[in-house]
């Protein structure tokens, strides 16, 4: 049977890239899904005076979502959950996190 590989995901982005054609104007690009991380966009708005998650939503959430969904059909938000006995909390406990 096969194993387990680690690796890093940006080793695999040159072999990606010579996949996709490049297109030069991109102000109209229509795409059929979109897969965001949602950690990540967590991550990076950050809370500001936002005092529960309603207004976090309203005020940081909902302003970044609407813009991305002009070009479209599906997008979908990706979110982590770290289970205590995955494949994953191996690798973290591996790499001593």
């Amino acid at each position: 049977m096969g194993g387990l590989r680690t690796g890093t995901k940006s080793d695999w982005m040159p072999g990606l890239e010579n996949l996709v054609s490049v297109k030069e104007d991109l102000s109209n690009l229509r795409v059929q899904a979109n897969i965001l991380d949602g950690a990540g966009i967590i991550n990076m708005l950050r809370s500001g005076t936002a005092k529960t998650f309603q207004g976090y939503a309203t005020d940081f959430l909902v302003p970044y979502f609407t813009p991305q969904l002009h070009h479209v059909d599906r997008q979908d938000t990706v979110w982590a959950l770290y289970m205590a006995d995955s494949l994953k909390a191996g690798t973290r406990s591996k790499r001593g996190k």
